[in-house]
């Protein structure tokens, strides 16, 4: 068996990293564009939006894993009511995981707001 060497495999491995993925997924926490499409004529079609996260949401945290840096991604938390539980803004050159402690939160549904640049998403999660 030849052995990899190690230098050319971490190379490898960082370019493979930088390659630019799209990926939709969450486990509890399904986001969507938060855009209006009744404004869309019927006659034009829209393209999809590329999100660049997963979410995923347990018992303590809902996580927010960037896959790639989006610049400052601005990350919000409304309770039912509308009102501003949660606001932070999240630096994705510094750091590509984020997580919103959840456990000094009623229980109820909520509504994550997450955008960068010119992408706005929505979802909703429930405690």
């Amino acid at each position: 068996m030849k052995k990899i060497n190690l230098p050319l495999f971490s190379i490898l491995m960082l370019l493979l990293l930088n390659l630019p993925f799209q990926l939709v997924s969450a486990k509890d926490v399904l986001l969507r564009p938060d855009d209006d499409v009744a404004n869309i004529p019927s006659n034009e079609t829209k393209a999809p939006v590329r999100i660049a996260l997963d979410v995923a949401q347990n018992e303590t945290d809902v996580t927010l894993n960037f896959l790639y840096p989006v610049d400052a991604a601005q990350v919000t938390v409304e309770n039912e009511n509308g009102e501003v539980v949660y606001m932070e803004t999240v630096d994705t050159f510094t750091t590509l995981d984020a997580a919103i402690d959840t456990q000094n939160f009623d229980g109820g549904v909520y509504t994550l707001k997450i955008s960068y640049g010119s992408t706005n998403l929505v979802g909703e999660f429930e405690l």
